[in-house]
């Protein structure tokens, strides 16, 4: 085991801890929230006239109303808390990776010493070669506790975004149906090569905002 070696599990561990709440890593959970989160309530079709009535639609920015709910910004910042300990966790277990990396450089160096007999040179390499076995124990450690955390994490943040997402959807539902709505459609919902369903609407009537204002009615 060498420098080389420590500073990839180190990398490796903060790389699942250094995304952004609720934002999510590149290309970013928040960009993705709309693909999987919200998709329920898209519709990319435009419906014709019945027996003579116009068909009334409405057009929401989920993205948007999702981002703007003030329980989100509150389950972002428990999430950032989560994560921020979790840091901490890994911070520790980093810290006594590095320290026994520098106990087996300097027992390899002092090995080279020519004036160390035969002798002090074989029990020098046996406690480098503990050292080293618990620094691999160590590092193992370190990478497993890093991915569990992250799916600890992933787990929690999808519970709280079904919760919202419903909780959001049934404000949806009941505003819809007493607005006389026929159908809704979220401008922000996108296909798989990132191009927007919808593309246009001559009539339909964007009620992004009040949605907004009703979900943080109840904000302390």
């Amino acid at each position: 085991m060498n420098a080389s070696q420590v500073n990839h599990s180190i990398e490796l561990s903060r790389f699942c801890f250094d995304s952004s709440p609720m934002a999510g890593r590149v290309p970013g959970v928040r960009n993705r929230l709309a693909a999987f989160l919200l998709a329920a309530l898209t519709m990319p079709v435009f419906l014709p006239s019945v027996h003579g009535q116009e068909v009334k639609v409405g057009v929401l920015d989920m993205a948007r109303v999702f981002g703007e709910y003030y329980k989100t910004k509150e389950a972002e910042k428990n999430l950032s808390s989560r994560k921020e300990g979790a840091r901490k966790e890994v911070a520790d277990q980093e810290a006594k990776l590095k320290e026994l990396l520098e106990k087996i450089n300097g027992l390899q160096k002092s090995m080279k010493d020519p004036e160390l007999t035969v002798a002090v040179k074989s029990e020098r390499q046996k406690q480098a070669n503990q050292v080293i076995g618990e620094a691999r124990a160590v590092r193992s450690e370190l990478l497993e506790f890093a991915r569990r955390r992250e799916l600890q994490l992933l787990e929690m943040f999808n519970r709280e975004r079904d919760v919202l997402l419903k909780e959001i959807r049934d404000e949806v539902t009941k505003h819809a149906s007493q607005a006389g709505y026929d159908l809704v459609l979220d401008r922000s919902a996108r296909g798989k090569q990132g191009i927007l369903f919808l593309l246009y609407s001559k009539d339909a009537r964007d009620f992004s905002s009040e949605m907004i204002a009703k979900l943080n009615a109840g904000a302390k």
